[in-house]
């Protein structure tokens, strides 16, 4: 497949690394910063204006499966994406930073349909979206729903009185429509089996249909989360945390919104039904103070992850129970997790897992990233000629579990004794080094990027 990313930075350099391998890439609009990382990439580069037809056309755009338009100017980004349709380009997609841009149009769908092209999308929103699903399921690190909302993945950190800790999983009563879909803890992450037995602060996914899960939160119903409506504290009024607070009180919860600029807090103010108040998030005496109030979480989503990690750290140090913080270089996810914050999320990784999976790989199968990338949740549709065999006797990848079996419109949780046919689609959760064994040993042909 012939990909066109145009715009330096970030976001345009990561999609490029996460693609060269299996894609033909070209890279236009590089600024002097992304010079030395774009030497130790295997990519073509073209310079020049990406808004500028001649440039766009020396990138091949007329031969593009996908054009992607990432810069930070949202004005360049629509006049490249309009020009690399009309020359050629088979699936055009711009991002859009700003807030409000082009606000005429009634939704993200019907903007791109008035400029010609296939879609729009804001990293901000994005993360905005993802923070209020987590936030609003008590204790959560992460939710995600898929299949039309049929399955929903959940995960938690397990609390000392949690069920789970102490006992082997077959002896642990879990309800119906819900199975332990993988384990994290110091040594890494594992497939929980029947003698697994799990630890206080260990951490664990579960998969499963919504009333199952609703079910089973009851046992993570610790200090880390204490009813589906509660406080929030969000630290940063920028366009990331003035769309977390409006998500979190449509759902019920009672905000607070701090930011260290002024002027911005009138506009929140008059935008928002919750208080607002003026600071530096990262004065000790303002969280103290703020903190007497005993919010149920914390959001740390100003734009500078230096702030955010030392706001989330002070928030912890305090017994909020649950910190949710923006890193917005994506090397930081992992950094900010390793010294302990529970909850790390990037604007750019969003957005950048949203347009891999959506516009590039393209056979349907990758439904979501966990972990970073590490991991994957996959939509595996079993051939005609795939013989019915019981889950049990499937002969899966060391580290591969299917979640649920889809057939029709019925999704369900699997037990070993139950059996899967042809047709049935299977949602997997497995490792990302794992996904071409998994396919082989379904029976399932493999993406034509990696038969290749």
């Amino acid at each position: 497949m012939n990909v066109v990313v145009a715009g330096g930075g970030e976001v345009g350099l990561r999609i490029a690394e996460l693609l060269m391998a299996q894609h033909t890439v070209v890279y236009v609009g590089a600024t002097d910063r992304d010079r030395a990382r774009l030497d130790r990439l295997e990519i073509d580069v073209v310079d020049g204006q990406l808004a500028t037809p001649g440039t766009l056309e020396a990138a091949g755009v007329a031969k593009a499966d996908v054009f992607l338009a990432t810069s930070l100017d949202d004005e360049k980004n629509i006049v490249a994406c309009v020009a690399a349709r009309r020359l050629g380009a088979q699936r055009v997609v711009c991002f859009l930073n700003r807030s409000g841009f082009f606000a005429a149009a009634p939704d993200d769908a019907a903007l791109a349909e008035s400029l010609g092209i296939d879609a729009v999308v804001r990293p901000a929103g994005q993360l905005a979206d993802e923070i209020v699903n987590i936030v609003t399921v008590p204790g959560a690190l992460d939710v995600r729903s898929f299949v039309g909302g049929k399955v929903q993945l959940q995960k938690f950190e397990l609390d000392p009185a949690c069920p789970l800790v102490g006992q082997s999983l077959r002896d642990i009563s879990l309800p119906a429509g819900v199975l332990a879909a993988m384990g994290q803890r110091d040594s890494g992450f594992f497939i929980p089996r029947g003698d697994t037995v799990f630890s206080p602060g260990e951490r664990v996914t579960m998969l499963g249909t919504p009333r199952g899960l609703r079910r089973v939160r009851t046992f993570f119903a610790d200090a880390r989360g204490r009813g589906s409506r509660g406080k929030a504290l969000v630290i940063g009024g920028g366009l990331v945390g003035s769309a977390v607070a409006a998500g979190l009180i449509d759902a019920g919860w009672t905000v607070r919104v701090v930011e260290a600029d002024r002027a911005r807090c009138s506009d929140l103010a008059a935008q928002l039904d919750c208080l607002v108040l003026h600071g530096d998030g990262s004065d000790l005496d303002l969280l103290e103070q703020e903190m007497a109030d005993q919010p149920d979480a914390l959001v740390a989503v100003t734009s500078n992850d230096e702030k955010n990690l030392l706001i989330s750290l002070l928030g912890q140090h305090l017994g909020v129970p649950r910190v949710i913080t923006r890193a917005d270089r994506l090397i930081n996810e992992r950094i900010f997790e390793k010294v302990g914050v529970d909850v790390v999320l990037s604007a750019k990784g969003a957005a950048i897992r949203r347009v891999v999976n959506e516009f590039v790989e393209l056979d349907g199968r990758h439904l979501a990233e966990l972990e970073h990338g590490d991991f994957s949740v996959l939509d595996v549709a079993l051939p005609t000629t795939f013989s019915a065999s019981r889950v049990a006797d499937l002969q899966l990848p060391s580290f591969a579990i299917i979640g649920a079996i889809v057939r029709g419109t019925e999704a369900r949780v699997p037990m070993g004794k139950d059996t899967v046919e042809p047709g049935d689609h299977l949602i997997v959760v497995c490792d990302r080094s794992g996904e071409d064994e998994l396919y082989r040993r379904l029976g399932v042909p493999l993406p034509a990027s990696a038969a290749t």
